[in-house]
């Protein structure tokens, strides 16, 4: 028995982690733990719990409902965005620390129940950032009441900041875990897109109407129940549009996406006379990690990858999901030297990132060497007007090229304009022999 235990510590996703990434989580878990039993031991009396238990059973009523909503956001896992810091916010304000710190508590538990199979370290840290954002609104609560005042302006002046800090102390927190875990993030996988950030700012504001609401009666919380759900509800719709052409695996753009904006690209080079690259990227052998840790551990891999590269670009580029574990890029105002150092800096990128911790979350007992597993990425490079005047001619030329860097052993980047060189000379060295064998 023990030794089983041992084994399943050693196995924790946890110890796939990064040196700064670890000891982030790990700070952060602590100064949780040490803020939450200063918080408990101050507590002069559970005054107030009647505002526990009415926030906390109207968050739930109120995340539940959302849930139908919200899994049409973000298909195929718990939820990712939801207004129940509304809830976290309105307790900061009106509640001991202690006491809404109990409310953070309750409500993630209830997440944990709810959301299935998880990552034990990612969730505990989820709990801790939540509980230090409590802590933080509530210092900043008190202290602006100090400098406006406890009552009209000064009272909506100070839930304001409130929750804005909140907000601030959870959206840096995490940004910054993403950042050391997942090296190159860009900001949007940091701190979230436009979508994301309109979730976190009506829970803001939600959260500051909830707990005006409160302090005439805790039971007013339950009127917040259909407002949330109207107001999930609206923010599906921005999601909607992009889900139509979002690859669900990766979050990238589907191919046909990809291709519209490609060609719109390809007509504003030719108008300006400018330069447009294609890369078409292939991950090396990637049957063979399906084939060996299975196809969960192998769309985590494939995540992964896609997070890599649209880390490793620029904002003007435009990546897709080709298909299978294909991936392609238009690099508008790009010639052949820029196309090639863009396409072995992403090259680099894959073969450089530690895969096993962002992969080890798919399995309970994940078995991701650091060591060993990794992945490579095969490049073809195709520009235009050179290789090609439209889109197909380009994804054609890309095409071959990427083949004809594995054949030449892959985790390589190969030029169109190479293998166009190679078929000219093709011919010629073929008759040579011939020519060879006739009198002179």
């Amino acid at each position: 028995m023990v030794a089983q235990s041992r084994r399943a510590v050693r196995h924790w996703a946890l110890w796939t982690l990064t040196v700064p990434a670890f000891g982030l989580v790990v700070l952060v878990d602590l100064a949780a733990i040490a803020y939450g039993t200063k918080a408990f031991a101050e507590l002069p009396s559970w005054r107030g719990i009647d505002v526990v238990f009415a926030l906390t059973v109207s968050a739930l009523i109120a995340v539940e409902g959302a849930r139908r909503v919200e899994s049409r956001r973000r298909r195929g896992g718990p939820l990712h965005k939801d207004l129940a810091p509304a809830w976290m916010i309105a307790a900061a304000v009106v509640l001991h620390p202690a006491l809404a710190i109990l409310v953070a508590l309750l409500l993630r538990i209830w997440w944990r129940i709810r959301a299935g199979k998880c990552i034990p370290y990612r969730w505990a840290f989820s709990t801790a950032v939540h509980v230090l954002a409590v802590g933080t609104a509530h210092a900043v609560f008190v202290s602006a009441q100090d400098l406006a005042g406890s009552s009209g302006l000064g009272l909506v002046v100070s839930m304001g900041a409130a929750a804005a800090a909140y907000v601030t102390t959870d959206t840096l927190l995490c940004g910054l875990a993403i950042s050391l875990i997942v090296p190159g993030s860009s900001r949007r996988d940091t701190i979230g897109g436009k979508d994301d950030l309109c979730v976190d700012a009506t829970a803001a504001t939600l959260g500051c109407l909830l707990a005006a609401a409160t302090l005439i009666s805790p039971w007013f919380a339950f009127v917040a129940i259909p407002i949330t759900l109207t107001a999930q509800r609206a923010l599906l719709l921005g999601q909607l549009e992009s889900e139509a052409q979002t690859d669900p695996k990766t979050s990238l753009g589907r191919v046909d996406w990809w291709r519209r904006r490609a060609e719109e690209m390809l007509r504003r080079s030719r108008t300006q006379r400018e330069p447009m690259a294609v890369l078409l990227i292939d991950i090396d052998h990637f049957k063979q990690v399906n084939d060996r840790h299975g196809h969960l551990v192998g769309d985590e891999a494939l995540r992964a990858v896609a997070t890599i590269l649209r880390s490793a670009i620029r904002t003007k580029d435009v990546i897709g999901r080709f298909g299978g574990e294909e991936f392609v890029i238009a690099l508008p105002d790009s010639d052949l030297d820029d196309a090639t150092v863009t396409a072995d800096r992403l090259r680099s990128a894959v073969a450089a990132s530690p895969l096993a911790a962002m992969c080890a979350g798919a399995l309970d007992e994940p078995d991701l060497d650091p060591d060993t597993f990794g992945l490579t990425v095969s490049i073809g490079v195709a520009v235009y007007p050179a290789d090609g005047t439209t889109v197909d001619n380009l994804l054609l030329r890309a095409d071959r090229a990427m083949y004809a860097a594995k054949a030449a052993g892959r985790d390589r980047v190969r030029l169109a304009a190479d293998l166009l060189t190679a078929d000219l000379l093709r011919p010629t060295l073929r008759q040579t022999p011939a020519d060879n064998l006739q009198p002179r």
